[in-house]
């Protein structure tokens, strides 16, 4: 197969992409911590996640159809993400109503992220180290995405978390933006089948979103294994 010298420029320039975003998503889960003592970082990481994906991995996919659908979900996320933290701040009860669209949103976000990221690895040319980050980067944004769906819970049913097992808020914080780098934290625990303790364990709808985390998981790599192990096979043949 000829690659154009133009291709190979957005092929080099799309597994710097991969490189990147991985890099980045790496970065968010180092700064947990850090996010826990400084309100609004995790925020403002999620902010730049969406940009990583639009900027340096978005721009120079093969998947041009759903570009506009990616630009648009990252878009909306952004604006999401800023509306539904001031509202927080300055009327909760509008805060919480717009819970289920600011989830919503960035699930959606997310989920597309993941999908187009699968279906480019598929169509790669070569199967290099980058290839490899890259779908090692679709695996930690299933975690991301795992975060988010546990802010959200906590927004809508505080009760469905053991609060000893969260950290403790101090005078004035928003409760959701408080927990949140930790919530994150244990959508990473349920993602790579550790676990976590911050769960009630009564509550079904939790405990329903924590398998979802850890299967989402287990199938994201059972399929790309599959499809990777596939492509080598008909090569050979």
């Amino acid at each position: 197969m000829r690659i154009s010298r133009e291709q190979l420029q957005r092929i080099r320039l799309r597994h710097l992409g991969y490189r990147i975003t991985l890099v980045y998503e790496l970065l968010l889960l180092l700064l947990l911590p850090v996010a826990q003592q400084i309100t609004l970082l995790l925020s403002l990481l999620l902010i730049g996640q969406a940009t990583v994906f639009m900027v340096f991995v978005s721009r120079y996919s093969a998947l041009r159809r759903t570009r506009p659908l990616m630009y648009g979900l990252g878009c909306t996320a952004i604006a999401m993400e800023v509306i539904w933290h001031a509202a927080l701040f300055w009327s909760p009860s509008l805060g919480r109503a717009l819970t289920t669209p600011h989830v919503v949103v960035w699930v959606l976000f997310l989920l597309v992220a993941v999908v187009r990221k699968v279906k480019s690895l598929i169509r790669e040319p070569f199967v290099t180290t980058s290839v490899v980050l890259g779908a090692a980067s679709g695996y930690l944004t299933v975690g991301i995405a795992g975060g988010v769906l546990l802010t959200a819970m906590w927004v809508l049913q505080p009760s469905a978390f053991v609060a000893s097992a969260l950290p403790a808020m101090s005078a004035g914080a928003v409760a959701s933006v408080a927990v949140a780098p930790a919530l994150m934290a244990a959508s990473f625990g349920l993602l790579t089948t550790v676990g976590t303790s911050v769960l009630t364990p009564s509550n079904v709808t939790v405990q329903v979103i924590a398998n979802v985390i850890t299967i989402a998981g287990q199938l994201y790599v059972a399929i790309l294994i599959a499809l990777i192990l596939g492509r080598v096979q008909k090569r050979l043949s």
